[in-house]
């Protein structure tokens, strides 16, 4: 078999800011990244090979048998869709290969499901699955312990995408330091973290036509020195972007030269993790880094930059009781972040978390569509799972009332921010809206 005909899903995605409902409509475009991991496993397949992309929110798959192997991408949430197409694909005689987190987390529930199963990262794996494949020797499972050096991760394959977003998305670094128990990046990159050779970072950016982009590693502020060194580059090589990332609040609130850097290379907006306002919580998790007490200065001096301020929280944690929310909403009002995504602690299989609630039996659900992280599939400590998903919901509620929203928006318009940027934040803000409603009809 010297060429196949490979077919790789994203499947449709049915829970956040951006679903598959959305397909065609101006946020779905203006929102929508490009899908970063599919790319990645069809640049590590040899190009004698016929190769052809699906993300479900786009286009229809394409359920025919005039494909030699099908590769599905999945995360817990999307267990339920994957495994029914891939199902379907093999009830066809069509052999199916699934990978992801949740497939790297619990390989042999994902075998049932598939001829075979790529354990952790593709690059050294998926083209031996496919060596194997030829000479008809193909195996149930595919791991590797060595890790795939960032110098040799090769390019995307961009031109496999087929969507008509407005924005674009790159990742520069994989995994994480930190070891944050809630989090599946750390279990499914062997608990490492690697960056990308600069030079190799701003050919890609300046590749990429879109002048809006989103910047999807885990933890761009993991490696300050690095960080800044990228965004120097990106200054004198005239990248010439606008960009959105993700960082921990404690290094961008202390290290004002990192956040005048990003702001000249780009930056809208970081995204962080604030998680909790309690240091029990954050202890608990192990992210003690996160110092409440801070908080309020960290978010000031962030925003003296001119950069906003996306913050993402969560409830459940053994150390949360029922007045948790009405706290959580005292400190919002005063912090006055920018946007803000608010989420229920979910047992994600391979986390910490999910171990230590298995073990103690609090796991009520394994029905993985329900582990959107916005319902308890988990019995809290100090509270009932219904006074967790109304905590929830009123925080969400009220975060996101017309009244607050209003506030949000003219403070985002006296923060000096170009018509770009600005109309950006305000997006986000109303895609979340969106989101909340579809979730609790807020």
């Amino acid at each position: 078999m010297d060429i196949m005909n490979i077919l790789l899903i994203h499947p449709k995605m049915n829970h956040g800011p951006v679903i598959g409902e959305d397909r065609g409509t101006f946020i779905g475009k203006l929102l929508s990244n490009p899908e970063l991991t599919l790319p990645a496993v069809a640049a590590c397949i040899p190009k004698n090979h016929n190769i052809r992309l699906i993300h479900e929110n786009f286009e229809d798959i394409d359920y025919s048998n005039n494909y030699d192997l099908v590769g599905i991408s999945c995360f817990t949430l999307f267990t339920p869709q994957v495994y029914e197409i891939a199902d379907k694909f093999r009830k066809m005689g069509v052999l199916v290969v699934v990978g992801g987190y949740h497939p790297s987390a619990l390989p042999n529930e994902a075998k049932q499901h598939a001829d075979s199963v790529v354990i952790g990262e593709a690059e050294l794996t998926f083209p031996k699955l496919l060596e194997d494949l030829e000479k008809g020797k193909l195996q149930p499972f595919y791991k590797t312990e060595e890790l795939v050096k960032p110098e040799d991760i090769p390019p995307l394959r961009r031109d496999l995408l087929k969507s008509n977003r407005l924005t674009d998305a790159i990742r520069i670094t994989r995994g994480c330091p930190h070891i944050c128990g809630f989090c599946s990046i750390t279990h499914f990159f062997n608990h490492s973290y690697r960056k990308r050779p600069l030079k190799n970072v701003i050919k890609e950016l300046k590749s990429l036509p879109d002048r809006l982009i989103t910047i999807h590693d885990a933890n761009l502020t993991a490696d300050l020195d690095y960080s800044k060194e990228l965004f120097r580059t990106m200054i004198r090589e005239k990248v010439n972007k606008k960009w959105l990332g993700n960082g921990n609040i404690n290094a961008l609130g202390k290290d004002e030269e990192l956040l005048k850097l990003a702001k000249e290379s780009g930056c809208i907006c970081w995204t962080t993790g604030f998680e909790s306002i309690s240091h029990d919580s954050l202890n608990s998790v192990k992210k003690p880094s996160n110092k409440v007490a801070e908080y309020s200065k960290w978010i000031k001096t962030i925003k003296k930059h001119g950069i906003a301020i996306n913050g993402l929280f969560m409830f459940g944690f053994d150390h949360d009781y029922p007045d948790v929310f009405d706290k959580t909403l005292d400190a919002l009002d005063s912090w006055k972040i920018d946007a803000g995504e608010f989420n229920i602690l979910t047992p994600l299989p391979g986390t910490p978390v999910y171990n230590k609630m298995e073990a103690e039996g609090r796991i009520l659900t394994k029905d993985w569509s329900k582990y959107t992280q916005t319902q308890a599939v988990f019995k809290p400590k100090n509270m009932t799972p219904e006074e967790l998903n109304n905590g929830l919901k009123k925080v969400v509620k009220e975060f996101h009332s017309l009244n607050n929203m209003i506030k949000r928006y003219t403070r985002l318009m006296k923060m000096s921010l170009n018509p770009r940027a600005l109309s950006c934040m305000i997006l986000i803000n109303l895609s979340q809206h969106r989101w909340y409603k579809r979730e609790f009809g807020i």
